[in-house]
């Protein structure tokens, strides 16, 4: 079974979001797919950017940064296994070309790695163009199957489950045609995530634009 990562964080201080969005996709993804090319048995097997442009967000000195105050991006990366994300992480190519290109386009202080288990519930209509929503739990996940009944026009859904215990206990990831119904989907989302709760503070939403670089 495949793992993938899920990282997310903010654009580097200073840097306009066209800037980070262009440097992120023209010229980082440039360098991921060159890694790809050059040494298939080291890079990641699927890679997708998500660049964020909505989202809702508590704050919280107990939240991690990008989660409290707003992402940028969720790039999702895919590995047969830990041992394979790490070793990539470790190669003379990443090291030399990627690592220092991460530094010019991100706030390295917000950066949220988590490895997790991708657990389809229902399979994403591929398309040219999708919206992403993600659902961030810090605590007390829902059953995913309640999102099944609130429509507004999801054409994909998957539960990530993080490998390690830490802040975010599930991720529920959501695709969507196009903003308008993207949006729609995160007030319906809100509505759900808030019902019946003493506090809001337990999950955070990401809207974003899925830019699919490497298929695999």
């Amino acid at each position: 079974m495949m793992i993938k990562t899920l990282i997310c964080g903010r654009r580097r201080l200073g840097q306009t979001l066209h800037e980070h969005r262009t440097h992120m996709k023209d010229h980082h993804g440039r360098l991921v797919l060159d890694y790809i090319a050059r040494e298939p048995s080291q890079a990641p097997r699927r890679y997708v950017q998500n660049h964020a442009f909505d989202g809702i967000y508590f704050g919280g000195d107990e939240c991690p940064k990008g989660l409290a105050y707003g992402l940028d991006f969720v790039t999702e990366v895919w590995f047969p296994d830990m041992a394979a994300a790490k070793s990539s992480r470790e190669t003379p190519f990443y090291l030399e070309h990627l690592q220092p290109d991460e530094a010019r386009m991100v706030d390295e202080t917000s950066v949220l790695g988590l490895p997790v288990t991708e657990n389809v519930i229902l399979p994403p209509e591929m398309r040219a163009k999708a919206v992403k929503l993600f659902l961030f739990w810090f605590n007390k996940a829902p059953d995913a199957k309640i999102f099944a009944g609130i429509g507004h026009g999801s054409i994909g859904h998957c539960r990530n489950l993080p490998l390690y215990p830490g802040p975010v206990e599930a991720i529920d990831e959501f695709w969507l045609p196009d903003e308008a119904t993207a949006l729609a989907f995160a007030t319906a989302c809100r509505n759900a995530a808030q019902a019946g709760l003493a506090s809001d503070k337990r999950y955070c939403l990401v809207v974003a634009n899925e830019h699919v670089l490497h298929a695999g």
